[in-house]
């Protein structure tokens, strides 16, 4: 009989980012940053590094969450222009209607929290729909594309406010970056991360009310928000106190919150590891190699070093598909795996032969073993 042989031209798969899309909105995003510091083009040059850099730690800690199953880059791209352009511009469009009618403190204070948390929590939802769908698995995802799309909203308005400030003298200048990028970068993203960490309980659970979550999560993300912006009616003294009694305390939750998540996203793929190699979807020095994100970085290094860069890849692939796999079988037998389930499982399977093949000698010949995963029969058969 002859050897199965995969089929190597897989279809390159649908992310429901299209580039066209993307580069549109880069193009609206580079415009409303030149528009922003337009009054003051010195305070400009400063503001956008100085933003950047700033932002840039925030997105790093929202990548290392990001480890066991990373999203595809171009709807994290996607997450950060939607939060730099779409929320940024319905939110400036409706607070500017809205401060004509209740006046500029109650839309500083109540308004605009909540206009903001709706533009920015709105990626979630679209994250729901078409082929993204298939993308978001739960808590760390709502975390991340969060994130991401506070990220990119805080970015386009810190370059607002240091350019205006830089524009009124270097002291003022250097207040507001104090204020705004050493002290509390993370604001924004903290507040959405309520609705982001909603959105992947409600897409966790099964049953009619689980989008109660979502509500519970936006109206925590506008009244955290809210309190925040209300510090600034009372001064440096008001801000520092809600800094620390609120701010700093709810930074502290909510990192120990992701980690938590973090940590069942390796529990969840170390619990199903077992029952791939009962059905020999993998070996047990593979499902060795997967169990733990140190083994799979030294795994990669020596790939790397024997086949370079294409070895390397495949092999990527192959973590990539069998994290995607560990965390579709764990939705489904949770109940709440998407209507496709079997044929997403029945891709990522094939996924698995594919890039076995397109690695070859690197998943055959691996470096000392991490350790061998024995088979191991899924719980229902075991009953």
């Amino acid at each position: 009989m002859a050897m199965y042989q995969p089929n190597l031209a897989r279809s390159h798969r649908r992310t429901g980012a299209p580039i066209g899309v993307l580069v549109l909105l880069g193009l609206v995003a580079a415009a409303l940053l030149l528009a922003s510091g337009a009054k003051h083009p010195a305070g400009l040059i400063v503001a956008t590094p100085l933003s950047a850099l700033a932002m840039s730690v925030v997105l790093a800690g929202y990548l290392w969450l990001d480890r066991w199953e990373p999203e595809p880059a171009r709807l994290l791209l996607l997450a950060f222009l939607w939060g730099a352009v779409v929320a940024v511009l319905v939110s400036l469009a409706l607070e500017l209607a809205t401060s004509e009618v209740l006046g500029r403190g109650v839309v500083l204070t109540l308004a605009g929290p909540a206009i903001e948390e709706a533009a920015k929590g709105a990626f979630l939802l679209v994250m729901l729909t078409g082929a993204r769908r298939r993308e978001f698995d739960g808590v760390v995802d709502g975390l991340v594309y969060a994130g991401f799309v506070a990220v990119g909203f805080a970015f386009i308005e810190d370059v607002g406010y240091l350019a205006e400030a830089f524009g009124q003298g270097t002291d003022t200048g250097v207040a507001t970056v104090v204020l705004r990028l050493v002290l509390a970068p993370f604001a924004h993203p903290l507040f959405t991360s309520l609705i982001g960490l909603s959105v992947g309980v409600a897409v966790s659970r099964p049953g009619p009310h689980r989008w109660l979550y979502v509500a519970a999560g936006y109206l925590g993300a506008v009244a955290l928000h809210a309190l925040w912006n209300s510090s600034l009616v009372f001064g440096l003294a008001g801000y520092l106190v809600v800094y620390v009694l609120i701010m700093l305390p709810a930074l502290v939750v909510a990192v120990l919150v992701a980690r938590h998540a973090r940590r069942r996203e390796r529990d969840v793929v170390r619990r199903q590891l077992p029952a791939m190699v009962y059905y020999r979807w993998i070996t047990p020095a593979e499902a060795g190699w997967l169990a733990s994100i140190a083994a799979r970085r030294v795994w990669l290094r020596s790939v790397r070093q024997r086949s370079g860069p294409a070895g390397a890849r495949a092999l990527r692939g192959f973590q990539q598909a069998a994290t995607e796999l560990a965390f579709l079988r764990d939705r489904v037998e949770r109940g709440v795996g998407p209507a496709d389930a079997y044929w997403l499982h029945a891709e990522l399977v094939q996924a698995l032969a594919l890039t076995r093949a397109q690695a070859q000698q690197p998943l055959r010949e691996n470096p000392a073993s991490a350790g061998l995963v024995p088979p191991r029969p899924p719980e229902r058969l075991r009953r």
